[in-house]
């Protein structure tokens, strides 16, 4: 299976985890310091918006959409 056949998938809790921040304006990655992009779903918690590195699959930040 080739890298653009591969389906990624997220499991995650019913709340944001605590350790992300809010997204903010950063658009590097601390990790590994490759270009964030931005997601709205699951990942990182809770339903939002939230921002990742797809080179080392790190969810840096996230915002979560209100139930209301």
């Amino acid at each position: 299976m080739s890298d653009e056949e591969k389906i990624t998938i997220h499991i995650a809790h019913v709340h944001k985890r605590e350790d992300l921040p809010e997204c903010g304006d950063h658009d590097r990655c601390p990790r590994c310091g490759g270009e964030l992009e931005q997601g709205f779903g699951l990942a990182g918690g809770g339903f939002g918006v939230y921002t990742y590195c797809p080179k080392c699959e790190m969810v840096t930040s996230k915002s979560e959409t209100s139930d209301e």
